[in-house]
């Protein structure tokens, strides 16, 4: 044993030299500075493990220095948690338990695959510091972190969960284990020139009590301090020089367990009671190859030759139990499973550790003066994500006896409507507020993206909500469409009326004079092309776009190619008069119907051929420069079809127009000649303007276009060809006889 203690030394003076050769000064150099006369706790180690093998000694030295390292932070202060010295453990394989140990590196089974603890990992605890600055709902915090494992590693598990829970670091600063004035100045001064309201300390009493002064000397108020386990309770918080900085800290700390009778059963523990255990017993034969005294007799009875069991004398040596029972043990100890009488769950993860429980602590400053740690909350972490987190707001006391939460953001909060833009070189919780586009929107506080509406709906003018678009069509309510309509109506009543006049004076000259039949036919035909303009107003349905167009082009067909009609009929006649005979006959009823009848019917064929191929339907579309109106409209199906039956009108309008300008200066008692001149003139202007006026316009202003140039068209037919008949039957009824006709003439009556 004495060379087995004159290695563990050197071990221990090795650690240490290498600790302060490399200059970090952590928790287990200040342990061994402090404690030079109390190394070696030999005795708590040989009652686990006594009588080494031979050779073994390596091994027995590896085990003492585990153990010393495992259990030293029972005897100083909170924070002694270097890992390095526990790699011991990775050869010795033996299951080890410990109650103090945090560090969240021993949760690695790779190096430590038999370490187990009834503590949590500094794993749970950075989450649950993690939530608890998210329940708050700050987002701008800064960090103090002791220069040991304990705070280094700590510190790195609560930023990459601050880093998820999308909480920026406003600062970080290291706290030295051994106190330097110059360190703490820097510290305090970044903690005066920062916004962040928040702290998080993961450090320990000891090296954070000489800050813990000096912070208080400067009166820093204002601040919300999280504290670790570390120095949740620490005694420091009773000096009243430092109440006015530190009262309104939350703290973190394991729950405090009352185990009723726990003592009085440690006290009472004797060998002798534990004789018949079964469990103990059957243990012990596996161990050691042996059986009972109490089952001597079966064990000599069931022996079979050869068999060289012992007796079992209950004071084998535990260091000679083979590795694989270790092993077992192991195995058991990690599937171990109870509850204790407050009903709580106790077993150890896949990476040995139990389940993760922490009270929030407040520090609060009673009406006496004296200091008080008030639990406020706690965090399970083994409960769901909504419900691992449980704080009474109520009893929390802030820096200044403030009762309201306090903020710690580094921007202002983007409301509804608004989205968060971050900056160039700033964290991300540095930001500010942009206004969602248009057709975005965000309903939710400090939104990070803007959401788009569907595209039926748009933004609001708030940007908080989707709202239907506006349906745009051209409709009978609003003045323009109310007022084309209007318009059509009065046009196809004066038609009706001429038609009328025509009706009542049909026997007297001027309306029998060229071709009455088709005069007649003629306004019939400009009736429907009046009305039909009615088809393009109010809500687009797939009906009334397969049939407006085709109902215009149809009929205005018709009303052309009786105007064609009239006219050869008028150049034929006075250009007749030394034909034969044969050829006045044809200039009689049927050329002028043949004209009529073929002429519609290639118009009719074309708008059947367009239905049959690709019809007109209804479409519903966003408007590209108003983009919060939807469009409904009809969409024609054939462009070429619709320009094909619009280029059929044109052809007929030309070849009339060409024919009556031949025919202006033909006699003017028989003849209409120039006023379907001026007519056509005018409906293929009407028409030739259309077309760009239709092509650079969209929804229902494209529609009114078109109905402006229906109305425009058959109003200037009617005015043109049968305003000055009307005239003359009106108001000049002396000029509507045959004699004053005739007079006019200048050619010979026989061959009228």
């Amino acid at each position: 044993m004495g060379k087995t203690n004159q290695m563990f030394k050197k071990r221990v003076k090795r650690h240490q030299r290498d600790i302060i050769n490399k200059d970090i000064h952590n928790a287990l150099a200040s342990h061994i500075e402090a404690n030079r006369g109390h190394l070696f706790l030999f005795k708590v180690i040989e009652n686990i493990y006594t009588g080494p093998r031979k050779g073994d000694i390596e091994n027995l030295t590896e085990l003492r220095e585990t153990k010393w390292i495992i259990n030293s932070r029972a005897v100083q202060p909170p924070g002694l948690n270097s890992v390095i010295p526990l790699k011991p453990v990775l050869k010795l394989r033996r299951p080890t338990i410990s109650y103090w140990a945090t560090v969240a590196a021993l949760s690695d089974k790779n190096q430590f695959p038999s370490f187990l603890r009834t503590v949590p990992s500094d794993q749970f605890q950075s989450i649950g510091a993690a939530r608890l600055i998210s329940y708050f709902g700050w987002t701008w915090v800064g960090m103090l972190a002791e220069e040991s494992d304990y705070g280094q590693q700590g510190s790195q598990l609560v930023k990459q969960q601050l880093s998820k829970a999308g909480v920026c670091l406003a600062f970080e600063e290291t706290i030295p284990v051994v106190y330097a004035e110059h360190k703490s100045k820097i510290i305090i001064s970044t903690i005066t020139k920062s916004t962040a309201t928040v702290i998080i300390v993961f450090s320990t009493e000891k090296p954070f009590n000489p800050l813990m002064e000096d912070i208080a000397k400067y009166n820093i108020t204002g601040k919300v301090w999280i504290a670790t386990e570390g120095w949740s309770v620490s005694p420091k918080f009773t000096e009243k020089e430092l109440f006015n900085t530190f009262h309104g800290t939350l703290g973190i700390l394991f729950p405090n367990y009352e185990m009723p009778k726990f003592k009085d059963y440690l006290l009472g523990i004797h060998a002798s009671k534990y004789s018949h255990d079964i469990f103990l017993n059957s243990f012990w034969e596996n161990a050691f190859g042996c059986q009972w005294v109490s089952l001597i007799k079966n064990f000599t009875q069931g022996r079979k030759a050869g068999d060289q069991s012992s007796v079992c004398t209950g004071y084998e040596s535990l260091g000679d139990i083979e590795k694989n029972c270790f092993l077992d043990l192991l195995h058991y100890l990690k599937n171990v499973y109870f509850q204790t009488r407050e009903q709580k769950a106790f077993f150890f993860d896949a990476n040995g550790d139990p389940p993760a429980v922490y009270s929030v602590l407040n520090w609060q400053v009673t009406g006496e003066g004296t200091a008080r740690y008030t639990e406020v909350g706690l965090f399970d972490s083994s409960a769901s994500a909504d419900e691992d987190l449980s704080i009474n707001n109520s009893m929390i006391v802030w820096n200044g006896a403030e009762r309201q939460i306090p903020v710690s953001r580094c921007s202002a909060s983007c409301y509804a409507g608004f989205r968060k833009s971050t900056q160039p070189g700033q964290p991300l919780c540095c930001y500010v507020c942009v206004q969602c586009s248009d057709g975005e929107i965000s309903n939710e506080t400090d939104s990070n993206d803007c959401l788009k509406c569907s595209g039926t709906q748009w933004s609001s003018s708030r940007r908080d909500q989707c709202v239907p678009k506006i349906i745009d069509f051209l409709s009978y309510n609003e003045p323009l469409g109310g007022s084309l309509a209007a318009v059509s109506i009065c046009s196809a009543v004066i038609v009706s009326l001429t038609l009328m006049i025509f009706i009542k004076y049909r026997n007297t000259p001027i309306v029998m004079a060229n071709n009455q039949k088709l005069s007649y036919l003629l306004l019939v035909s400009l009736l429907p092309c009046s009305l039909c303009s009615l088809a393009f107003i109010g809500q687009p349905r797939d009906l009334s776009c397969m049939l407006r167009q085709q109902i215009f082009g149809i009929f205005f067909a018709l009303a052309i190619s009786c105007i064609l009609a009239k006219t050869v009929t008028v150049v034929i006649a006075f250009s007749s008069i030394d034909m034969s005979s044969d050829l006045r006959k044809c200039v009689g009823p049927r050329l002028p119907n043949s004209i009529v009848i073929v002429s519609t019917l290639l118009q009719t064929a074309v708008c059947i051929t367009w239905l049959s191929w690709s019809p007109p339907f209804c479409e519903t579309k966003s408007s590209s420069s108003h983009q919060w109106k939807l469009i409904i409209q009809c969409n024609e199906g054939s462009v070429v079809a619709f320009w094909g039956m619009l280029g059929y009108l044109g052809f007929l309008a030309s070849v009339s127009f060409i024919i009556a300008f031949l025919a202006r200066s033909l006699p003017d008692s028989f003849n209409e000649a120039k006023f379907i001149t001026f007519s056509m003139l005018v409906f293929v202007s009407v028409w030739f303007s259309f077309i760009p006026a239709y092509l650079s316009t969209t929804g229902k202003y494209m529609v009114a276009v078109e109905i402006f140039a229906i109305v425009s068209s058959s109003a200037g037919l009617l005015v043109c060809i049968f305003f000055p008949k009307c005239y003359i039957i009106l108001l000049q009824p002396h000029r509507n006889s045959k004699k004053y006709l005739m007079g006019k003439g200048q050619f010979n009556r026989n061959h009228c």
